[in-house]
């Protein structure tokens, strides 16, 4: 990260329901880009609906882990990785947008524990690389991955 830029560590508010993670905040009149999402920063959260800004370019470690109430998530435009854990044990997370079309990684066990019935929905001119870049990440097979 450069001194312009910043991650998003968590909300104050535990019981916060919907997380918009935007492009840019300002911090003493200074705007500085979010570009990550750190690693456990919503972990065990009541989180149910989360929009991952346009900069943000990872998702750390056990980001969202452990949310059991997280039904859907959106992963912004310029997201190129996706951390160990991120989404582990979200046992209703039944709706992924993957905006982004520079996504190069998928760590282990990222989508362990998701819905059986979650959907992954992916760009179209993606859909095969990210159908080889989601298997085995340790979601159920009857996960689907369409465009």
């Amino acid at each position: 990260m450069s001194a312009s830029t910043v991650a998003f560590v968590g909300v104050i508010n535990g019981k916060t329901k919907k997380v918009n993670i935007p492009k840019t905040v300002q911090i003493n009149k200074k705007t500085y880009k979010v570009v990550q999402i750190a690693k456990n920063a919503l972990k065990g959260s009541d989180v149910q609906t989360v929009v991952i800004g346009a900069n943000v370019t990872a998702i750390q470690d056990q980001a969202f882990a452990g949310c059991k109430k997280l039904k859907k998530v959106t992963v912004g435009a310029n997201v190129k990785s996706i951390g160990k854990a991120a989404f582990k044990d979200c046992k209703n997370l039944k709706n992924i947008t993957v905006k982004s079309t520079k996504l190069k990684t998928v760590k282990a066990k990222a989508l362990k524990g998701i819905n059986k019935k979650a959907t992954i929905k992916v760009p179209a001119k993606k859909l095969k690389n990210y159908q080889k870049l989601f298997r085995k990440k340790g979601q159920s097979s009857s996960v689907k991955i369409k465009k």
